[in-house]
């Protein structure tokens, strides 16, 4: 009867040493999630420590947490945990972690060939925990609507901004709407486009009237902006 007193005990003090190193755990992903929460405004942020210092896993009491390395792209993270240990000494920790947040991803209804431009009709969408971050996703509908491919993609696939490419709006050879900038002064002149290009690209334009070619950014379908 002693002896199986003494394994029940032994049972309960291990089930309450890991019942504690959890509630530590949970502790520090709660102060991760906060200071996100505070300093990145990362409201539905979801944290879990990807491994946990030996020293945690005792009966430690958690001083306090800080940010070392904010998440990256991949939702990872860095932080510095400072907790006294079962010896009662003061002792320091760099524990890594991973963010988990609840987005709307789009996918494609059907498959899709590279170079289709994704129209509305096109797309579906449903939420999950995803680890990676907003720069992976796009973050809504129109962010993926009137995009092109870059790549073949199935059914069902998630879209991602690594797949979608503006569309061309200026063809090589098309006329085009020269806008010369200088400070607040505009200077209209038709020119001819001397490659292609996509919003936001620099291409090079030759100006009809002189026959001088300069170099401007794509503002939208068939407008050249060049500055001076």
């Amino acid at each position: 009867m002693r002896m199986l007193l003494t394994m029940i005990s032994a049972v309960l003090l291990l089930t309450a040493t890991a019942f504690s190193a959890e509630e530590e755990t949970s502790l520090v992903e709660r102060q991760i999630a906060t200071l996100l929460k505070a300093s990145y405004g990362r409201a539905n942020a979801q944290v879990k420590l990807e491994s946990v210092p030996a020293h945690l896993k005792q009966q430690a009491r958690i001083k306090s947490v800080s940010l070392h390395k904010v998440p990256d792209v991949a939702g990872k993270g860095l932080a510095i945990v400072e907790f006294e240990g079962e010896d009662g000494r003061p002792r320091t920790s760099y524990v890594p972690f991973r963010v988990y947040e609840k987005k709307t991803l789009f996918y494609v209804k059907k498959a899709l060939a590279r170079g289709n431009t994704v129209m509305l009709e096109d797309l579906g969408s449903q939420e999950r925990v995803v680890g990676e971050s907003e720069l992976i996703y796009p973050c809504d509908e129109d962010e993926v609507v009137g995009k092109v491919l870059k790549k073949n993609v199935a059914a069902g696939t998630v879209l991602t901004n690594q797949m979608l490419d503006s569309p061309r709006v200026i063809r090589r050879g098309g006329l085009v709407t020269i806008i010369g900038q200088s400070g607040t002064l505009f200077v209209k002149a038709k020119g001819k486009a001397e490659e292609p290009g996509r919003l936001g690209d620099r291409i090079r334009v030759k100006n009809l009237s002189s026959g001088r070619e300069v170099v401007g950014t794509v503002a939208d379908d068939g407008t050249i902006v060049v500055e001076f």
